[in-house]
């Protein structure tokens, strides 16, 4: 006979009944063991979900301040690339998410030098959209 339903979920019975999962001699039984393991998790989602948020607001307060950095390293190089007969530009290929360096002359305008190289970022690009057709990016 059932007395009460805990929040738990787990049934109690009244102490003078025997439950049917314990052995006469008091030793556990199978069906206890289960009983055992199939308790709530220790884990608190709204705790772990915090603590992402947290972490994610520190992680872009550190991209952000990254990119302000970078962007002050490309203006002290410019700068500095100004004094010479060669002039550096420097971009970003959104596609690749990565940054291009062209060195330029400055009276003819003639690309002395891009880094990385134009063969590399196509391989690059060819590399990004096979990827698209190997991994489906919907997962």
């Amino acid at each position: 006979m059932v007395d009460t339903i805990e929040k738990s979920g787990h049934l109690t019975q009244s102490p003078t009944l025997r439950s049917p999962q314990s052995a006469p001699d008091g030793k556990e039984t199978p069906a206890k063991k289960a009983d055992s393991l199939l308790k709530e998790p220790a884990v608190n989602i709204a705790e772990v979900a915090s603590k992402v948020s947290a972490e994610k607001v520190g992680t872009l307060d550190s991209l952000d301040q990254m990119a302000s950095e970078l962007r002050e390293a490309i203006q002290t190089l410019n700068t500095a690339l100004e004094r010479s007969p060669t002039k550096a530009i420097i971009t970003r290929d959104e596609a690749l998410n990565r940054f291009i360096v062209k060195i330029q002359d400055k009276s003819s305008g003639e690309l002395v030098r891009e880094i990385p190289s134009d063969a590399l970022l196509k391989f690059a690009r060819n590399l990004q959209e096979l990827k698209g057709l190997i991994f489906d990016a919907s997962l």
